[in-house]
């Protein structure tokens, strides 16, 4: 049996070129490797090699050999890093969060219903979720849009809707209702981290000028004490977790309004159920 070290000699040498250049990037002899490339052949019982004084090159046979080695060594990586990814998911459970106050919400009662399970979460634009829980990167994610494709199971987890802050006296103060249009151009206060509300607003706000905060420590200190406008949550605005002497404005634009769905893959329904039957349609809201 051809061992792997060898397949991945074979195609080392056939993208260098030169036996010197492959025994560089393998680490080892050219002699070593002379000896390696000859048991091969030994091995199949094929000649993969031309030879003469001073070059060593592939034969028709042995450059086919090389791409199938190549293949042969993907599927073998890929073996690996799913098997790797299996045995992670029995410890450790990979979510993707698309915004803050899901992750804020949801993190208490994944916990509990997975006591004992290292908890590894994501917060970042949704765009990709799905994929990654297709490959096993993420068991659970939570996205803005409903899933469409049968190979996932959900459950509508609830709602968020942006408002607009303002210290009393802001001229946007006055309007019961505003349009991201309406804050072009103005300096805005953000958090950098808030999944995929960070293009949400940016699309119709190019001219405005947003002051990016790391620490939410700092972020409140000068939410406080400023009069910079900052955008806030329906959740919060709903618990009266407000900042005092602002007003908030709700923003109209419909993408400023998001449902929440919790997905896995539905052939792990079974494995999740514990927690979906804890999830309602408004355990966001």
């Amino acid at each position: 049996m051809i061992d792997i070290y060898m397949m991945e000699q074979l195609k080392t040498f056939a993208e260098c070129g030169t036996l010197s250049a492959a025994a560089e990037i393998l680490n080892t002899s050219q002699p070593s490797l002379t000896r390696s490339m000859k048991r091969m052949e030994d091995e199949l019982g094929v000649s993969l090699f031309t030879r003469t004084k001073n070059h060593l090159g592939l034969t028709e046979t042995g450059k086919m050999a090389a791409a199938y080695a190549a293949q042969l060594l993907s599927v073998s990586q890929e073996f690996e890093s799913r098997v790797r990814a299996y045995d992670r998911s029995l410890h450790t459970l990979a979510i993707g969060f698309c915004a803050p106050v899901p992750q804020t919400v949801l993190t208490p009662i994944i916990n509990n219903t997975f006591d004992g399970m290292t908890i590894s979460a994501d917060m970042a634009d949704d765009a990709g979720f799905l994929d990654k829980i297709k490959k096993g990167i993420y068991q659970l994610a939570v996205v803005h849009e409903k899933p469409i494709d049968p190979c996932f199971t959900y459950v509508k987890c609830g709602h968020e809707a942006l408002y607009i802050s303002l210290k009393t006296g802001n001229p946007l103060s006055f309007y019961p209702e505003v349009h991201l249009k309406d804050l072009n151009g103005l300096t805005i206060l953000l958090l950098s981290r808030i999944g995929f509300w960070s293009k949400i607003h940016r699309a119709k706000t190019p001219d405005s000028k947003y002051l990016l905060q790391v620490e939410d420590d700092s972020f409140f200190e000068l939410a406080s004490n400023s009069d910079y406008p900052i955008f806030s949550s329906s959740y919060f605005i709903n618990r009266g977790e407000v900042f005092p002497d602002r007003i908030n404005i709700p923003i109209a634009d419909p993408e400023c309004s998001a449902d929440y769905y919790l997905v896995c893959l539905a052939s792990e329904k079974s494995r999740f159920e514990p927690l979906f039957k804890h999830v309602r349609e408004d355990t966001i809201r």
